[in-house]
């Protein structure tokens, strides 16, 4: 059974989460602004990159897909690079890979590559927590 968990890490293998930063991005940055709409005023100061850089940094979409996208990062930092292939294979839908073929990939038994995915998987949600990251 897939829970939020599974979703966002199917996400970011799947190459999800930085798909939408990158709209995100783009949205934000050809989104008119609608300041006095009409007004003309003397004193503004046109700066468009300062003034993008301030709606990337207080947008809490794109806000918390970062937090996201980097948390995940920061923790895969911590797992083998054994754990990391198996979770990833696992996690990345472009290929479907099942329990067996990543198996056979990695020369381990399918029981042993479950218990590495569940083992991140469960660090995962547990950092989230902690660091109170909408899954």
């Amino acid at each position: 059974m897939a829970d939020k968990t599974d979703e966002l890490l199917t996400n970011y293998y799947s190459g999800v989460i930085d798909t939408k930063i990158l709209l995100r991005r783009s949205e934000l940055q050809w989104r008119p602004n609608d300041d006095n709409a009409g007004i003309k005023s003397l004193n503004k100061h046109t700066r468009p990159l300062d003034d993008l850089i301030a709606k990337y940094e207080t947008d809490s979409i794109l806000h918390e897909l970062t937090k996201q996208r980097d948390a995940i990062k920061r923790l895969e930092t911590t797992f083998s690079e054994e754990t990391k292939q198996i979770v990833q294979m696992h996690y990345d839908r472009r290929e479907r890979l099942s329990w067996v073929v990543i198996s056979l990939r990695m020369n381990l038994s399918e029981r042993t590559c479950r218990t590495y995915q569940k083992t991140f998987k469960d660090n995962v949600a547990q950092t989230f927590n902690e660091l109170n990251i909408a899954v």
